[in-house]
């Protein structure tokens, strides 16, 4: 006998995408830009996971976000503009994650990480 309701896994290759939209930097603009996050994402073929908005009172909203990312095994994570994460891409792209941003539209790639064992080669 087979359950109607179950749940079934996903079978998508597709790599996931996590939306971040800061209220403090969007201001009026947060639902509109959240939509162009969302619309971007998908347009790139990404899984689109969710949207997060930090809470106000949240002290580092990038870790904030980072750590949902980390959470849900997203790859990608992608904002409206480069304010989102206070300008440094490296705070998404060190902790193993790519980033892209709708405005403009750019790419950041995330850092490769050491292969443990291998020692890097000296310039």
């Amino acid at each position: 006998m087979t359950y109607a309701n179950a749940i079934v896994p996903s079978t998508t290759s597709k790599p996931k995408a996590l939306g971040f939209i800061r209220n403090d930097v969007l201001g009026l603009h947060a639902p509109r830009h959240a939509a162009e996050v969302q619309r971007h994402a998908c347009g790139l073929r990404y899984q689109y996971v969710y949207t997060v908005r930090p809470p106000d009172h949240v002290d580092d909203p990038v870790r904030y976000v980072l750590d949902i990312a980390a959470g849900l095994g997203v790859d990608v994570i992608v904002v409206f503009e480069l304010g989102h994460v206070d300008n440094r891409p490296a705070l998404v792209c060190d902790k193993g994650f790519d980033l892209e941003t709708v405005s403009p539209r750019e790419t950041w790639v995330r850092s490769p990480r050491p292969v443990p064992g291998v020692v890097a080669e000296e310039a």
